[in-house]
């Protein structure tokens, strides 16, 4: 029953079948064909002057030699060969931006069909995702709702790409979002169909139909069920797909997903949106259900497990025989974690997703809330029935341990209270969300001036937030917002960490490296003085230990395991405190360093003119530039970039993921960058970087206060105070390291999220 759903097997309904994919097309018209004439026409007469080939010149843009041919009036812009094919197909398929633009201003005709496919130049560019071509073509009048021989518009032929800032483009044309191909399948089937869950994610937040149907009734999860998608399956359960709606021949969505193969990934999306197996909702145990669905509240809970986890398994292993205690605890983890599991399970979708974490990180949400509590507690006299006053307090722990060092106590109890001012400054501050756009209208503005800016990509607009991204600026899946100099998320402090709570988060880790060494040093000293603070224990009994050192573990279990466990900590800490420091005094953030940068050193002037060169004329009018210079050129850095969204091969083994939650990459990756700064180094330069002093100077002299909340979006580069919010182009004063006084163009490499920072 699998191969019914396959694209060569379903004629009348498959998206993807033989007879209606709109990637289907003949060699001659398609664009999936090559570009040759010579191979498009292998039956043509000989070839002729290149400069009298209408179609070669609009081939390679050369503008120039199609001005002569026109004032020959041997041709006109609106030429067509034996096929329909016209000179703006071929202008458009070969991304000729000035090319089109000077066809159309000589009177091409922009819905022209051709070709055996009978499609516009517009459907040729949505092909090939050139979205550049094809917002001028939209410009100078192009119908996106015409039709191919097949009855594809350009809706269907950009989501069968999978290109998501096409698909935005054509949105904000207020098209139908619901508008079908000859056999009933809307866009969001398609996305749906072709997996491509950022698509879904548009066509649903664009008011698509989740429950529509095709002509042989199968709605968009059962399409998504037949490519085997989780993410997009996800979303329309999100978004209230029907888990029960049956095709014409009385197939459901589970029954669809054991045809496909895909049953698997049908009960875990159900699984973690709270469903059963069979499609129906999960019972809140123990009548919890209203508990349980609250978002603020799970949050909480989330949170303060970690805390109530470690303090048991301390006492575990502090209070029981190692051969039990290490079992006991081990399992009593496990099944916290499958308790906080199941919670998440039948709670919010939030939670769902929090949950989907590396099961281990879910306690290390808050491990470090629990541990310093205990620390806390354990750092000035851990045994309160050992001491001798049957009136132990509190406050007579203080004087036994201030007895023994009080200096180290006094600087232990500063840096400890210190340590978790700064950590619940890190945690509850916004760490710098990028502000929305607020409405369509101002949405639709922003993609415009992008598009004639030639900035229309990834690195300078946000799909998911569908607003335009700062420099520095990054999309936080966990937050799902953009984050104003997103360093990373951090899952110890349950936060982003970006413009606003970077400065408290690095005071954080800073006292908190000093306070787990105070910590240390201060249970060396009592174990030095025994007496004192740990008398010895009566009846101490040790089943592997000599009676030394049963001694020694008795006096006090629980400080010496919770020792062991701050020292294990220790050592990462202090890798993370040192990349810290060290980007700091590089003005980088984690997600810099780990992604690295570059700069676009090239001035407008030099821009234009290889743009000029590139469209085949030195007139910039005739190539298509603005007066700055800037202007749509292929062969440039900024210029028109393929983004399919599509899922990237992440690094999701166990010890990838354990090495980006300690911080273990980013300190490597730090120290190999250091062994190779020099006078030759290869390293892209860091445009945001003024020298070690003023980074420095700028990070802790902000005038921002620490012990509050800063201003939200506003910190110090340069010596200046700059909104990170609002910071689209570097500021004029760091243009410096150009030989132009124009300055260098930031652009970022980062092509891929780090998955385990997110």
């Amino acid at each position: 029953m699998a191969s019914e759903f396959s694209p060569s097997n379903i004629q009348g309904s498959s998206p993807s079948g033989q007879n209606s994919s709109p990637s289907n097309k003949p060699k001659e018209s398609s664009p999936n064909g090559g570009v040759e004439l010579k191979t498009m026409r292998p039956n043509a007469p000989p070839s002729i002057p290149i400069g009298e080939d209408i179609m070669q010149l609009a081939r390679i843009g050369e503008i120039g030699a199609m001005q002569n041919l026109f004032n020959t009036k041997k041709l006109s812009a609106n030429y067509r060969d034996e096929e329909g094919i016209t000179p703006l197909h071929w202008a458009a398929l070969n991304n000729q931006y000035a090319m089109c633009k000077f066809l159309l201003d000589s009177g091409a005709d922009v819905n022209a069909k051709g070709g055996e496919s009978v499609a516009t130049p517009a459907m040729w560019a949505t092909q090939r995702s050139l979205y550049y071509i094809v917002d001028l073509l939209l410009q100078y009048g192009a119908d996106p709702l015409l039709t191919d021989v097949q009855g594809f518009n350009m809706f269907h032929l950009a989501t069968v790409d999978g290109n998501a800032f096409l698909l935005l483009l054509l949105l904000q044309q207020e098209l139908p979002v619901d508008e079908t191909d000859p056999l009933g399948h809307t866009g969001l089937m398609w996305a749906a169909y072709k997996g491509y869950p950022v698509c879904v994610d548009l066509f649903l937040r664009w008011g698509a139909n989740a429950n529509a149907v095709d002509q042989a009734g199968l709605t968009p999860l059962h399409w998504a069920l037949v490519k085997g998608s989780l993410p997009c399956v996800r979303k329309l359960l999100e978004y209230g797909a029907d888990r029960f709606a049956k095709t014409r021949d009385g197939k459901s969505p589970f029954t669809v997903a054991q045809e496909m193969n895909s049953l698997r990934v049908w009960n875990r999306a159900l699984d973690e949106r709270g469903f059963e197996s069979d499609g129906s909702q999960k019972p809140a145990p123990m009548g919890m259900a209203y508990l349980i669905k609250n978002k603020s509240l799970m949050a909480k809970f989330f949170f303060f497990w970690p805390f109530i986890t470690v303090f048991i398994a301390l006492w575990m292993l502090s209070n029981l025989a190692i051969y039990i205690g290490v079992p006991v605890a081990a399992a009593t983890v496990f099944g916290m974690q499958t308790g906080a599991q199941q919670v998440a399970n039948n709670g919010p979708w939030s939670s769902a997703t929090f949950i989907r974490l590396p099961t281990s990180r879910v306690f290390l949400q808050a491990v470090y809330f629990g541990s310093e509590c205990a620390l806390r507690s354990k750092s000035y006299q851990v045994k309160i029935e050992a001491l001798p006053l049957p009136e132990a307090t509190i406050a007579n722990e203080i004087l036994v341990t201030f007895s023994v060092a009080p200096i180290l106590s006094i600087f232990f109890s500063v840096f400890y209270s210190l340590t978790t001012f700064f950590y619940a400054m890190a945690m509850l501050e916004d760490p710098g969300y990028v502000p929305r756009t607020s409405s369509q209208n101002s949405q639709r503005e922003e993609v415009k001036q992008l598009v004639e800016q030639w900035k229309f990509d990834e690195v300078n607009f946000c799909v998911p937030c569908l607003s335009r991204k700062p420099l520095r600026s990054k999309h936080c899946r966990q937050c799902n917002r953009c984050v104003a100099k997103h360093d990373h998320h951090c899952p110890w402090i349950f936060n982003c960490v970006g413009a606003n709570n970077l400065r408290h988060f690095v005071l954080y880790i800073v006292c908190l490296e000093v306070g787990i060494i105070l910590f240390v040093q201060l249970s060396i000293k009592c174990e030095l003085r025994r007496p004192q603070c740990h008398p010895s224990a009566k009846d101490a009994k040790c089943t592997f230990l000599n009676d030394t050192l049963c001694d020694y573990v008795s006096r006090d279990t629980f400080t010496l395991v919770l020792t062991i466990w701050t020292t294990v900590h220790l050592v990462w800490v202090t890798m993370l405190c040192a990349v810290q420091l060290i980007q700091v005094s590089r003005n980088q953030t984690t997600y810099e360093n780990l992604r690295g940068h570059s700069a676009d050193m090239a001035t407008p002037s030099a821009r234009a003119f290889a743009s000029a060169m590139t469209a085949g004329t030195t007139s910039m009018e005739g190539a298509g530039l603005s007066a700055a210079g800037q202007g749509p050129n292929p062969a440039l850095p900024g210029a028109h970039q393929h983004h399919h969204h599509r899922r990237r091969n992440g690094r999701n083994g166990c010890l990838s993921q354990w090495s980006a939650i300690l911080g273990i990459d980013s300190f490597f990756i730090t120290a190999r960058d250091g062994l190779r700064d020099g006078a030759h180094s290869r390293q892209p330069r860091n445009p945001f970087s003024r020298g070690v002093a003023t980074n420095c100077r700028d990070f802790w002299c902000d005038p921002a206060p620490i012990f509050s909340k800063r201003d939200s979006g506003y910190a110090m580069l340069g010596g200046e105070v700059v909104s990170y919010y609002d910071m689209y182009e570097l500021p004029a004063r760091l243009h410096t390291g150009s030989r132009s006084s124009e300055g260098p163009t930031y652009r970022s490499v980062a092509a891929e999220d780090p998955e385990s920072l997110n």
